[in-house]
């Protein structure tokens, strides 16, 4: 999984707040935010949600 930060939310994109994600979650969404590093897959977070952080941030599955 990576995120990659994206100006645009596409109108079919399930968007999840930070706060709402679980430990682990919020912890892969620090460590990847703004870094090309991939971590494995979480169990809520699909290819295509988006995630707001600091940013909107796109979740990219590989």
């Amino acid at each position: 999984m990576r995120l990659r930060r994206t100006g645009r939310v596409p109108s079919d994109a399930r968007v999840r707040h930070y706060d709402e994600l679980d430990d682990d979650e919020q912890g892969v969404v620090r460590e990847l935010a703004g870094e090309p590093w991939t971590a494995p897959e979480t169990g809520d977070l699909d290819d295509g949600d988006v995630v707001k952080f600091t940013d909107y941030y796109l979740v990219r599955s590989r």
